[in-house]
Order: C-alpha cells, then sequence, then structure tokens
C-alpha cells in the first residue's frame, strides 16, 4: 500500500503540473483540479505516442515528464491562485476511508486474464523499443496498443513499476466527486475497485465517461470536454459515442467552433497513423481501407480474429460454422440463451431502452437526453454488427445508472458504496468463495507485506530461445508470462503451425519491424519440435 501510495502521490502533483502547462499554452481557465489532471494525462500522452516511433519510452522519456510536470507546479504556485484545490472543503471522514479503501483492494495481486497475456507485454515492448512497425505479426493484439497503455508504458520505469496507474484515476474521480458534491458517482466506485489491480484501459474510459457527462450537465467548457472525450476514443475506439455527442450537443447550443476541429484532426491523425505503423489498417482489429502494405498480418491471421471475434458474441458457445447457419431469428435468440452473460445481454438491450425512455420523458433535457439515446444507439448497432461482446456495452450501463441515479441523495449514496465496497474487500481477501463458480482464478488472497509492497503472481519462468528463419524469440513456459521481447507462446506457435505461416523481421532485426510469410517445409518441421518441446512443461495447453 505504501509503495502504491508513493505511485499515486507522484501521478497528482505531475500530471496537474503538466495540466497547468497545457493550460496556460491552450488558455484554458478550469477550475477543478480533476480537469487540469485529465488535461495533463491526455497531453503527457499525445507527445508520448509521437515520442513511441522514434523512441523507446524508457527511463529518460519519463524523467523529463516528471520534470515538465515540477516545472508546471512552481508556475501554479507562483501565482499563489490555489482555486483548483478548493475541494479540501468538502472533505470528510468517508474520503480519507475510501482512499484507504482503494489502496488496500490495489494490493491485491493482478487477477484479470488481460493482464498477463495482453497489458504486461503492450507496455513490455513499448518502453523497450517503443512502436515497432508491424507488431501485431508477433501478437495481434499487440497491435492495438491503447493510448492508455502508451501512458503507462512511459511512467513504468520510476514511477510505477507495479502498473498500478488505475488506483491513481480512481482516486482522481475520488476527488472529482467531492469537487462537485455529484454523491451519484460513489455508487461505481465498488465496481470500479475489480479493475485497479492491473492498467485495464476500460475504467479510463468508464470514469472519464461519467467526469465528461456531468461536465456537460453543469455547461462546463465544450471545448475541454471535447479534448479529454477525443482522449477516451484514442484509449478504446468503441468509445466513439463521447466526442460525437460533444459535438451534437455544441452544435445544438450554437456554441460549435470551427477550431474545435483542429483536436479532432490531431488526435484522429496520431490514431491512424499508429494503428497503420502497428496494425497495417487505420482502425485496429478492423481490415478495412486495405493500404496493401508489406507489414500488415496474413489474411490467414485477419480471418481467425473476425471468427474469434463473432464466436466470443456468443461467448464461445457455438463454432464460427454454427454461427454462419443461423437465421436473424436465431441469431437473436441464442444471443439471449447464452447462459449467465445472456442476462448481460438482456440488461443491454433494457438499458437502450430505458435510455430512450428517459430522453422523451425529461422535458427539461430533453435535446441533451436525446442526442445521449442517439449516441448510445449508433454504438450499440454498431457493436451488435461488428462483435457483440457484453464488455464493449458496460459503458451504456453506467450512463443509464448515472442517470437514473442522479439525484440520490448523499447519506443514501455513501451508506450503499461503503456496504459494497467492504464486500468486494471481503471477496479479494477470501477469493475462495467465488472460484467455486470458476470466477476470479488468479485471486490469491491477503498476505500482510501487501501493506508495503502490491502483491504479484510471480511465477518462475523459463524462456527458451528458438529461430526460425530470420526471427529470433523466446518461449516462455508459462503462456501467459510473456516476459522478454520478442516472444512467441505455445498459443501462438500452434496458431502458426495451423496456418502455415510465420513472423519474420523486416530488415536486420526488431526495430526494422515484422511481416509475415509462408513457412517452408523444413521450418513446418522446425516450428512442430518447438511445439513438442514447449508441451513438456504445459501438457494441458489445447
Amino acid at each position: 500500500m505504501l509503495i502504491i501510495l508513493k505511485t499515486v502521490l507522484i501521478f497528482l502533483f505531475i500530471n496537474f503540473g503538466n495540466g497547468i502547462i497545457v493550460g496556460k499554452l491552450l488558455k484554458i481557465k478550469n477550475e477543478s483540479f480533476t480537469i487540469i489532471s485529465l488535461l495533463g494525462i491526455l497531453s503527457v500522452t499525445f507527445l508520448q505516442t509521437i515520442l513511441a516511433f522514434f523512441l523507446p519510452l524508457n527511463f529518460y522519456i519519463e524523467i523529463t515528464f516528471l520534470i515538465s510536470g515540477v516545472f508546471g507546479m512552481i508556475l501554479f504556485l507562483k501565482e499563489k491562485d490555489f482555486t483548483q484545490f478548493e475541494f479540501r472543503k468538502n472533505i470528510d471522514f468517508w474520503f480519507y476511508f475510501f482512499i484507504i479503501l482503494i489502496l488496500f483492494v490495489a494490493s491485491f495481486s493482478p487477477y484479470l486474464y488481460d493482464h498477463y497475456s495482453y497489458y504486461v507485454p503492450t507496455v513490455t515492448f513499448l518502453k523497450e523499443v517503443g512502436f515497432v512497425k508491424g507488431i501485431s505479426n508477433i501478437d495481434l493484439l499487440l497491435g492495438q496498443s491503447s493510448f492508455w497503455h502508451v501512458y503507462q508504458a512511459g511512467f513504468s520505469n520510476l514511477t510505477d513499476e507495479f502498473l498500478r496507474i488505475n488506483v491513481y484515476l480512481l482516486l482522481l474521480f475520488l476527488i472529482y466527486i467531492y469537487e462537485r458534491r455529484q454523491w451519484v458517482l460513489f455508487l461505481f466506485i465498488p465496481f470500479f475497485l475489480i479493475f485497479i489491480q492491473q492498467p485495464s484501459p476500460d475504467l479510463p474510459t468508464f470514469i472519464i465517461s461519467l467526469i465528461v457527462l456531468n461536465e456537460l450537465l453543469i455547461n462546463s467548457d465544450r471545448k475541454v470536454l471535447l479534448y479529454i472525450s477525443i482522449f477516451v476514443f484514442c484509449i478504446k475506439p468503441t468509445m466513439f459515442w463521447l466526442p460525437l455527442l460533444i459535438v451534437l450537443e455544441s452544435i445544438y447550443q450554437r456554441n460549435f467552433k470551427f477550431q474545435m476541429l483542429i483536436p479532432i484532426l490531431a488526435f484522429g491523425s496520431l490514431f491512424v497513423f499508429k494503428n497503420i505503423w502497428l496494425f497495417g489498417f487505420p482502425v485496429f482489429p478492423v481490415s478495412a481501407f486495405d493500404f496493401n502494405l508489406s507489414w500488415k498480418p496474413s489474411e490467414e491471421i485477419l480471418t481467425y480474429s473476425s471468427q474469434i471475434g463473432l464466436m466470443k458474441s456468443y461467448d464461445m458457445h457455438y463454432s464460427y460454422q454454427q454461427i454462419l447457419g443461423f437465421n436473424l431469428w436465431e441469431r437473436i435468440y441464442h444471443w439471449f440463451t447464452i447462459g449467465l452473460k445472456s442476462i448481460l445481454n438482456f440488461g443491454i438491450v433494457l438499458s437502450v431502452i430505458i435510455l430512450g425512455f428517459l430522453a422523451f420523458r425529461r422535458k427539461d433535457k430533453f435535446y441533451f437526453l436525446l442526442f445521449i439515446f442517439i449516441c448510445v444507439l449508433l454504438k450499440f448497432i454498431f457493436i451488435i454488427v461488428f462483435s457483440a461482446q457484453y464488455r464493449f456495452f458496460i459503458d451504456i450501463y453506467l450512463v443509464v445508472l448515472f442517470l437514473i441515479f442522479k439525484n440520490i441523495s448523499e447519506q443514501k449514496s455513501i451508506f450503499t458504496t461503503v456496504i459494497t465496497s467492504v464486500f468486494v474487500s471481503v471477496i479479494f481477501i477470501f477469493p475462495g468463495f467465488i472460484q467455486k463458480f470458476n470466477v476470479g482464478k488468479k485471486m490469491s488472497g491477503f498476505n500482510w507485506y501487501q501493506l508495503y509492497k502490491p502483491k504479484e503472481n510471480n511465477l518462475i519462468n523459463i524462456n527458451s530461445e528458438y529461430k526460425i528463419g530470420n526471427l529470433n524469440f523466446y518461449v516462455p513456459k508459462y503462456p501467459f508470462q510473456k516476459e522478454f521481447f520478442p516472444w512467441l507462446n505455445i498459443y501462438d506457435l500452434k496458431l502458426y503451425d495451423y496456418y502455415g505461416i510465420f513472423p519474420q523481421y523486416l530488415g536486420k532485426d526488431v526495430r526494422n519491424g515484422f511481416l509475415q510469410r509462408k513457412l517452408t517445409k523444413e521450418e513446418k518441421i522446425q516450428l512442430k519440435e518447438i511445439i513438442s518441446e514447449t508441451e513438456k512443461y504445459n501438457p494441458k495447453v489445447p
């Protein structure tokens, strides 16, 4: 907990300091500590993303932004205007209670599947080599490289070596609740607690979207909100509805200015170019707008990815061939009858209906709610067509709950949040109960040393080094413990063996990028031997 507290304190000062500098450059004056801090995060991430094309996000990059944050804090202190810290007047016992609770829950080990298979590998390659052309040819997931992981990688050398950046973000959200005295936001803290042990890009999209919605309701500067909402889109493209909402609402209010297109073009261009460089196409993982680049993934891998996406819509209950055989009615029926997750799917549809009901019922906020309904409905349709996985819809739940309970009293909100947050904490301490239901397998309970240092699932891994063609790569003993770049685990090897392709350097080494080509007969034999050797460590791998 103490090490996490250190990380949080550094982020609180550095991001606010960088936000002060950006505010002066863009002539933005905002009284919110949270909004200024978010401006600091998005500006640093924008610069880190540019730098990642040329440099690894290493210790020197981190020191540079730490120094700039300190410089911003000096500017702030020299002006002696402490408006952004007026939230301290609202602080009570529960503020400190939730700080301790958040730090405590954050000290448990990462347990999400994506932590070791996606988050850690992405952060690792970004801080070791930066953006690599065609990185998706090694591991398709690395082609995504969310802006949130770019930001995380840039501060993972010194400030946040345990990757607990989401703890800082949740504490920033807590500060925002007290700044705006918007007590309904307390209700989301228990749910957000399950994301703070790992740098999941979902949490920033949830938190920032709620902040933006609340700021819209109190008529904050639309220009600032547009900056922040575009940043959310760059973290997770399925959040495209948020900047769309800002634009529609600004046009209706007749305060839309063409200068507002500048951040859209700036962030949008960087987002697209990053995807083309890493993945070969403008938007990950969609293989549209094919420029026929030499480093794009092979057709086999792209087809495999789209098939998996469709099967995940049905929680892998049906094969790709079975789903293709469904007619429209059968697709709808099976989407609502796939077990526990079908309940979530039903809830998504119900949430969209409720949102439409709220829009046409509330006369005072009719156009605002109507715009939210239109944007969310567009997202719903887009995701249904693309890959109807419940996890892409979670933000819709949050928006609807926010609007329904917006006027809840402080006492009811805090009471509910305390009870449910303590319940979540107990689950982390004694995870055996939920593990009986095949949930939270990597949860490992409480150890006293967590009061000082966050717990991690450190495995003693064996990484064997191999070479096929011109590619030198490592194979980890444990499939999800990718530690040395470039790596290929047993699942990657079997996938490439099935399709008869394999990654290769575009040039002499990793900095020249990667492509995929067909395996020769000799290389196929060699790959099968490597798979056979690796399976000895983990024979249960399918």
